[in-house]
């Protein structure tokens, strides 16, 4: 007997979102629904399971963290299944009029006030691209200091030592000015006196 590997929460989580659920009579998202119904059965489905999925991830939120990235990530899967490709217009116009307002109606709700905001595939590439681009700029940073390494090193040296030098030599000669001994003015005095005298008598 062969025993089946066990399912992922995510493919568990997906499976059951993928049930089919009908709407209650009340519910305030039927007035938009009610006017997908009567163009696409299956999209009109779609967007009932997307309905209670969002109300129901909302409830799980504290036990799954990711709940609401797996939300988007299953309802942009459902979204290649529906449209065609790039020129599927009809399929894409009643995806945005409906399955993507759904979403924004269903943020607005005052019970989860914008808990799960809708992410878009190419907002995802994006920061993915971001990202890798930060860790490449690291990484030539790095790159950078260990192939220059030396010439760093030998750049702080010289100019620590030059600071150094720079440093002793202010302190030398400021210790020179005052080493000096009070004969030693007086001598330059007398000299100063000598040269004053032998000035006046010529």
């Amino acid at each position: 007997m062969v025993i089946s590997p066990e399912k992922s929460d995510k493919v568990q989580i997906f499976e059951k979102w993928d049930k089919e659920v009908t709407l209650e009579s009340h519910s305030p998202y039927n007035p938009l629904l009610n006017a997908l119904k009567g163009q696409n059965e299956e999209l009109y489905k779609m967007a009932c399971s997307l309905t209670e999925n969002y109300k129901n991830a909302h409830f799980i939120q504290s036990h799954n963290p990711n709940i609401c990235e797996l939300l988007n990530e299953w309802l942009s899967q459902k979204k290649k299944i529906y449209i065609k490709g790039e020129d599927d217009f009809q399929n894409k116009k009643l995806w945005n009029d409906y399955i993507e307002e759904l979403w924004i109606q269903l943020e607005k709700d005052n019970d989860r006030n914008y808990w799960c905001r809708r992410i878009f595939p190419s907002s995802l590439v994006l920061n993915a691209l971001t990202n890798s681009f930060t860790v490449l700029m690291c990484v030539l940073i790095g790159f950078f200091l260990i192939y220059n390494y030396n010439n760093i090193r030998n750049s702080l040296h010289s100019y620590i030592n030059k600071k150094i030098r720079l440093k002793h030599n202010l302190s030398q000669g400021l210790s020179n000015v005052f080493s000096r001994t009070p004969s030693e003015y007086g001598d330059i005095h007398s000299r100063k006196k000598r040269i004053n005298l032998s000035y006046h008598t010529s």
